[in-house]
């Protein structure tokens, strides 16, 4: 299939398509037409874009598939290395939902004092105070 064809296919732009082969995650086909020069994309590449946004989804940047893409691809990814891969990912993942955990926490106490008509201390995030600034002479809150 033709690189439009491709991305309609996969869900991607054709800079990310780019972008994509460029890092060597996928690797067309070069066809010839003429005197023009195109890239044919395979069902495989398909599949291939499919499990690199599932590693994006666990968190994974594009520099960590490409370089356990090359480890794979030569062989080096054994029992042990797949299972230090997963747990340092989801000691990053459980990092970012206590994090989020304390946004929720924030914002829902944010949204009780508001809707309590602004009575009482304001909450405050992580022990920080709320700033203010004068905007036009008068005090604001940033928060």
């Amino acid at each position: 299939m033709l690189i439009a064809e491709f991305c309609r296919r996969a869900g991607l732009t054709r800079d990310a398509v780019r972008l994509y082969v460029k890092l060597g995650l996928i690797r067309p086909s070069a066809g010839a037409s003429g005197s023009n020069r195109y890239q044919q994309f395979h069902e495989a590449d398909v599949d291939r874009i499919a499990l690199i946004k599932v590693g994006q989804q666990l968190g994974f940047t594009l520099k960590q598939i490409v370089t356990l893409n090359e480890e794979y691809e030569a062989g080096g990814i054994d029992q042990a290395r797949r299972l230090a891969v997963m747990q340092a990912q989801l000691a990053q993942v459980d990092e970012k939902a206590t994090q989020l955990g304390k946004l929720q926490s924030y914002l829902r106490a944010k949204i009780a004092w508001i809707e309590a008509g602004e009575h009482g201390d304001e909450p405050s995030f992580c022990g920080l105070e709320v700033v203010n600034r004068m905007v036009g002479g008068k005090r604001t809150r940033l928060a």
